[in-house]
């Protein structure tokens, strides 16, 4: 029944399949390099992405397509339009100078949807725009961009860990030094080969956990702070079980298992982070009730 009256209201807004189509063709296309590069996983992970955030806006749609635009709003996507071409003028270069490019684009679906359907569905636009025309085509960048300080990060919170219990350690950079051993943490130790799918995970996650925007965001921001912590429990965890074990903790099967239970820490990190949020937000509720 729900789904007979979506479509019957996405067939009075016939913009709304020409919002959805486009940015699922751009999103296609992006992830097409991803696809013959051999990189199946991370190209399945943003598509599914993209196909949720469109279909978030879609329902945004649906209950804001009888809504007229204002002068006022149409005048602004004219500034956008504006903004977008001047971006589209400028000299690209390599990453991350051609960014002006992909943010011309963005920025030009963004005013066409503010023009034609007004400011509530273009907001609803803003992040599936962003993620099929910005961060999916310049996927592998943004990854080597986020790398070094996942890594640095859990690097220093690690040492510090160590020390704490007692192991002797020391840091430079992204290296971890102890008496007869060196540890570097490179960019697949550091998180950002699953951070697509962290991110996909934590993002329905709190879809299901929060109904206003503001904790949503709030929440959505300890991505990396999860990350980096469960990252660090996993080098401490991988550093303790050297000592005890020896070389066999730093071999395939081992780190593979380790590498999965970072993920888990982060996970479980990032819900008990929602959980308190959630149990504050309804705290606050209740308050303003009484």
């Amino acid at each position: 029944m729900k789904m007979q009256l979506l479509l019957k209201r996405l067939v009075k807004h016939p913009l709304g399949a020409l919002y959805g189509t486009l940015l699922g063709f751009v999103a296609f296309f992006a992830a097409t390099p991803m696809f013959r590069s051999g990189m199946w996983d991370a190209a399945s992970v943003d598509l599914i992405m993209a196909g949720i955030l469109i279909a978030l806006m879609l329902r945004t749609l649906v209950c804001t397509f009888r809504k007229k635009t204002q002068v006022s709003h149409r005048i602004f996507a004219w500034g956008m339009l504006v903004v977008a071409n001047i971006l589209a003028l400028l000299p690209s270069h390599d990453f991350p100078g051609s960014l002006s490019t992909a943010f011309a684009f963005a920025l030009l679906i963004c005013a066409f949807v503010l023009y034609f359907s007004g400011p509530v569905l273009a907001a609803a636009c803003i992040l599936p725009t962003l993620w099929c025309c910005v961060f999916m085509p310049y996927h592998e960048e943004f990854m080597l961009l986020f790398s070094y300080p996942l890594r640095l990060s859990a690097t220093l919170l690690s040492s510090l860990l160590l020390k704490v219990c007692c192991v002797e350690v020391v840091y430079s950079g992204t290296s971890l030094h102890f008496p007869g051993l060196d540890i570097a943490i490179t960019d697949a130790c550091s998180g950002i080969n699953q951070l697509d799918a962290f991110i996909l995970i934590a993002f329905i996650a709190v879809e299901i956990l929060h109904t206003r925007m503001t904790w949503k965001l709030l929440h959505f921001a300890f991505i990396v702070p999860a990350l980096i912590v469960g990252n660090s429990l996993r080098i401490v965890v991988t550093i303790l079980l050297y000592q005890v074990l020896g070389e066999t903790v730093l071999q395939n099967t081992w780190h593979i298992a380790l590498g999965y239970m970072q993920i888990i820490l982060a996970f479980l990190i990032f819900l008990v982070i929602g959980k308190l949020f959630r149990t504050v937000s309804v705290e606050i509720a209740e308050n303003k009730t009484c």
